[in-house]
């Protein structure tokens, strides 16, 4: 497109507006993505086009065909050289769950104890216990209490990522806990109410 000016071109709104303002057809996802119409978008994936269209369209700026496939701009909006601001619109933030709470908790503590782990997480005593217990059987996990300590404690035992263990059952027993950061599985050693500082177990 040689009556665009090159930067330009090279913001990626910008190249999808200009397309859509000059196209002589209506265009499809495709064509503004991979530069089968008059201009091509760098930069801005499948995603990022499919939601900027959808802001555009709910703004009343593009007009889509019967089957949905197809954009056309609006007439009224090709008078504008610049995509106007339209507001994204606002997401609900995804609940984390009693597993992701406690799992990030630990990570950011690496040495604490029962209370800590339940203050810091926000959960019950009977949730942080069970979690934590899987999570020293797989060895994620080592205890550090000494006899006579008020609260059971532990200390991070292995480097891990953001994403807690994800949990495998045989009928209605926990066995394993996939690491779902680097698709690892852990098996349990044998359940304990309590267990000792050092813990065996199958990896």
């Amino acid at each position: 497109m040689n009556f665009v000016a090159a930067p330009r071109m090279r913001d990626p709104e910008l190249a999808a507006w200009t397309a859509l303002r000059f196209a002589p057809r209506p265009l499809s996802v495709a064509d503004i993505v991979l530069g089968n119409g008059p201009a091509r978008c760098p930069s801005l994936n499948l995603h990022e086009t499919l939601a900027l269209l959808d802001r555009w369209h709910g703004a009343g700026l593009v007009e889509q065909s019967a089957d949905r496939r197809l954009y056309t701009m609006a007439q009224r909006a090709k008078a504008l050289r610049d995509p106007p601001a339209v507001p994204v619109p606002p997401r609900e933030p995804a609940a984390r769950s009693t597993r992701q709470r406690i799992w990030s908790a630990i990570r950011v503590m690496r040495s604490f104890d029962l209370v800590e782990v339940c203050f810091a997480a926000t959960v019950e005593k009977a949730a942080a216990r069970r979690v934590l217990n899987q999570l020293t059987r797989a060895g994620y996990l080592v205890r550090t209490d000494r006899p006579g300590d008020d609260q059971p404690r532990w200390r991070l035992g292995r480097a891990c990522g953001p994403k807690h263990p994800s949990v495998e059952y045989a009928g209605r027993t926990v066995v394993a806990l996939i690491d779902r950061n680097s698709g690892a599985r852990f098996a349990l050693a044998p359940s304990q109410k309590f267990l000792p500082s050092v813990i065996h177990h199958a990896s």
